[in-house]
């Protein structure tokens, strides 16, 4: 056990170091607090240094693009499809969304074009948020998450997906997505998931993820910056999760109730890692299925992106057959 940077959720310093480098094999310390079972990386970066990482630099490296390849585009549309049918109830009424992380923009499109919401977003980089704006068309502010605190708009639904992991100081984050909902608004939060085990256990951090939630850690912070949680889920294959908040202005729970969603979860997640190793993944049936999977999907998007590779023209192909389905009917009449 060692004692070092505070936990960026609870402020305690008694961790459990889990590994020493990233995937790529690159130096980098992951450890586990013991106050509430988060997993961060111990010491943090500047806030400065990432900003800038992010705004010019962080998808060049991780993708190798300024801006969105039309295979890019496609998953990602896909993704947010299913991600919007997950949370249909919220889309009713053509509701007011920010969508922070924007990316390329693809949720963002769907959120107009396909749920007949009033959207826009918020991304840090230059070149995905060019892309969004001049390729597609779409209202993006172009800044990082505390470009939220000179925001006065407020919105019914704020949706910030895969970002709050690369964040430095997520408590703060949180507090600012908070104070950006109406009375009533909801918040949609989705994170990799501590305790995935679809991934080989070399493979588990990347080193942009500054911390690892569970939904007890993560409904924990939401309860702490004044949100309720009303529902939980995690992905098919484990790798996700995502956590629906209420700003409920009448009822809200109390804060002091919020270090019992925790009680014993670094505990558990300490067996999840040690329960993981090389020989129990590689021997899972789920390996071969992942891999298939992933060549097929592959394979699916370079015909498609044959057949179309201008980025509006992949999207609306996805809304269209989208808008046929059931999870879409009753929302297809309201949509731009």
């Amino acid at each position: 056990m060692s004692l070092s940077s505070a936990c960026p959720l609870c402020a305690g310093r008694r961790h459990v170091p889990l590994a020493s480098v990233d995937r790529d094999r690159n130096p980098l310390r992951n450890v586990l607090c013991q106050g509430c079972g988060l997993v961060f990386v111990d010491p943090q970066p500047t806030r400065e240094a990432l900003d800038a990482w992010y705004t010019q630099n962080y998808r060049l490296d991780y993708k190798g693009v300024l801006e969105p390849k039309p295979h890019h585009v496609l998953r990602a549309g896909r993704v947010a499809i299913d991600r919007l049918a997950r949370i249909r109830p919220l889309l009713l009424g053509a509701p007011r969304v920010l969508d922070v992380g924007s990316g390329g923009g693809e949720m963002l499109y769907m959120l107009t074009h396909l749920a007949g919401t009033r959207a826009e977003g918020l991304e840090p980089n230059l070149g995905y948020a060019r892309h969004a704006r001049e390729r597609l068309g779409l209202p993006v502010h172009v800044g990082t998450i505390d470009q939220l605190g000179q925001m006065s708009d407020t919105f019914d639904l704020v949706t910030i997906h895969h970002v709050l992991e690369h964040l430095p100081h997520p408590r703060e984050a949180m507090a600012l997505l908070s104070a950006r909902l109406r009375p009533g608004g909801h918040l949609v939060v989705e994170v990799p998931n501590v305790e995935a085990t679809c991934q080989a256990p070399a493979h588990t951090f990347h080193r942009a993820h500054l911390t690892t939630w569970g939904i007890p850690t993560l409904e924990r912070l939401g309860i702490e910056c004044g949100l309720t949680p009303v529902s939980a889920a995690t992905s098919p294959d484990g790798g996700n999760i995502d956590v629906v908040f209420v700003r409920d202005g009448a009822r809200p729970l109390p804060a002091d109730l919020a270090p019992a969603r925790t009680a014993g979860y670094a505990d558990h997640v300490a067996q999840v890692f040690a329960r993981h190793t090389p020989l129990r993944h590689y021997a899972s049936p789920a390996v071969p299925r992942r891999l298939f999977s992933r060549l097929a999907r592959s394979v699916d998007e370079r015909i498609a992106c044959r057949r179309a590779s201008d980025p509006r023209a992949l999207l609306d192909a996805l809304v269209a057959a989208a808008r046929g389905t059931v999870a879409f009917r009753g929302l297809a009449s309201s949509a731009v």
